[in-house]
């Protein structure tokens, strides 16, 4: 989407005219902010480590031209990092002259990302001196070894306090956004917006993937900012950035507008990979033709139109839908409905989603209560059978007295995993069961504890006969987890699921089979009722033929 049409809903654009800011000559081609609202980006411009790469500015010149031609308004504010002074205030510079405001370091660090006592200090602040004013305190706070930059900012005509820290977690980031929390509230009580943008190093969902579902489960820094903390991550809420994993955020307490992720950089300049290593070593001009005036970072940027926060917000996410992914024969994907809850009593508001044949909605009806100062999200998930036929349908989710339409779109073909299982513990998922190495396995959930039986299951792609199963136990020493009691289910369908054998292995790492008269299948399920070592399974493969 381009910028005209990321920002109609959000406010009508306030023009400038032609007077370029001072020492500038260029007339401003982006509009200003209205009064009330900010416009803040978040970038890690991995420019601090490398002296030969610090000492080039390419990359951030390029960084201040994309900013031109994507955003749908003249950022008043950024918060980055990886940054030095020196490139801080080249970038300022760049700014200027790319957007014709005049922009000023605030924060930033000096010529060396180390310091003496050994600490680490690349992150930086930089404001549109045109349109934000910034006021004590300012300055950094020792976070984890790392450096985190702060300010107190305001919109120039007094409308918006909006204190900002950009941060970068050197560790945990859930023990760092305590801490981040806890700086903002002590140093900036009165903020109407706060802002925490930064890389935090971490995906949002615990379980890595290539997309962050709507429904995964959740890393305890992300949890406990959106839930106990209600803060929003505006990226989630407004830009729809579920379709990648990335670790940059603008987290904020206030409310979001819109928001974007400058994901038409993978488009732009979808090799990145091969710019990077000339970028880093200061010679961008080595680099492929195509990367020279292109890239500026291998991870793309993220901006957020905040303004102060209402006593209850409540957000949709994500504005729409595509079942192109399918589990065990059912398209599906996920909503969430959430509110925050800043007044100072307890709030519960009921949920409603209506979806007509042939989707449904799980719940179809809930609850949201959301404690004095926090915030609650309910997921909802929606499916429709595989064999459904392309086509536009919606769905109304109605939180209290407010209803939104979300668009769902039903595509030709639905992408299915080549193995499911009941439960797996991060880092152990499924696909280790099927990848033809016995040096890596799969294996359920022990923490928490799930109990059994547990189980795994085949997606042959297509009906076919099967008369056997094969099981190779873990071949690493250990055998936690190797399945003694066990039962091999077989469906066509993915969902009417019907046994064709059991029995008993013996608990040793030596490969095991099980075998039953031919029948067809697309789906063969290994479940184990008892195993060795505890109330949890493992298998290094797990085949069907």
């Amino acid at each position: 989407m381009k910028k005209s049409l990321y920002f109609a809903a959000a406010f009508a654009l306030v023009p400038l005219g032609a007077v370029p800011a001072a020492g500038s000559t260029t007339a401003p081609e982006l509009p200003r902010t209205p009064a009330g609202q900010v416009l803040v980006v978040q970038a890690d411009l991995q420019d601090s480590v490398r002296p030969a790469d610090a000492a080039d500015t390419t990359d951030l010149d390029n960084f201040a031209a994309r900013l031109a031609a994507e955003l749908p308004a003249a950022p008043d504010a950024l918060v980055l990092n990886e940054l030095l002074g020196p490139g801080a205030r080249r970038l300022a510079t760049s700014l200027s002259r790319a957007l014709g405001y005049r922009y000023r370091v605030e924060v930033a660090g000096e010529r060396s990302a180390f310091q003496a006592d050994g600490s680490v200090r690349e992150t930086a602040i930089i404001l549109n001196a045109d349109t934000m004013t910034a006021a004590r305190p300012t300055g950094y706070e020792r976070v984890q070894d790392e450096d985190q930059a702060y300010t107190g900012a305001a919109k120039r005509d007094g409308s918006l306090q909006v204190p900002l820290l950009a941060v970068h977690p050197g560790g945990d980031p859930a023990t760092a956004t305590a801490a981040y929390t806890a700086l903002a509230g002590a140093k900036f009580p009165q903020g109407q917006v706060t802002v925490l943008g930064g890389d935090f190093r971490a995906a949002r969902c615990a379980v890595p993937s290539t997309d962050q579902t709507i429904g995964c489960a959740p890393q305890a820094f992300w949890a406990d900012l959106t839930g106990p903390k209600a803060y929003s991550d505006a990226l989630f809420d407004k830009a729809d950035a579920q379709s990648r994993s990335h670790s940059g955020y603008l987290f904020a307490r206030g409310q979001v507008l819109a928001a974007g992720l400058d994901t038409a950089y993978d488009a732009d300049l979808p090799d990145r990979a091969s710019c990077k290593p000339h970028f880093d070593a200061g010679r961008p001009r080595s680099a492929p033709r195509d990367c020279r005036s292109a890239y500026y970072a291998d991870v793309p940027f993220g901006w957020a139109l905040l303004a102060a926060g209402q006593p209850v917000q409540q957000t949709v996410t994500p504005s729409r839908i595509a079942l192109d992914h399918c589990e065990l024969a059912v398209r599906q994907a996920e909503v969430a409905a959430r509110i925050v809850n800043n007044t100072g009593d307890a709030l519960s508001r009921p949920l409603t989603v209506t979806a007509a044949a042939p989707l449904t909605a799980t719940p179809a009806t809930a609850t949201l209560d959301a404690p004095a100062g926090q915030a609650t999200t309910a997921t909802i998930k929606i499916t429709a059978p595989r064999d459904t036929p392309p086509g536009e349908h919606r769905i109304t989710v109605r939180v209290g007295d407010e209803s939104t339409e979300v668009p769902v779109t039903v595509t030709e073909t639905c992408t299915e995993p080549k193995v499911y299982a009941s439960s797996f513990h991060a880092g152990f998922g499924p696909e280790r069961a099927v990848d033809g190495d016995i040096a890596t396995f799969w294996h359920s959930e022990y923490s928490p504890p799930t109990p059994l039986p547990q189980s795994i299951t085949l997606n042959l792609g297509e009906v076919k006969q099967v008369g056997n199963v094969g099981y190779q136990p873990r071949f690493d020493g250990n055998l936690n987890g190797t399945i003694l009691d066990y039962k091999v289910y077989v469906s066509t369908d993915g969902q009417t699921f019907t046994e064709v054998a059991g029995g008993t292995w013996a608990g040793d790492a030596r490969l095991k089979t099980a075998t039953f008269p031919a029948v067809d299948a697309r789906y063969v399920r290994l479940e184990g009722t008892r195993a060795s070592g505890g109330s949890y399974l493992s298998a290094a493969e797990v085949t069907a033929g």
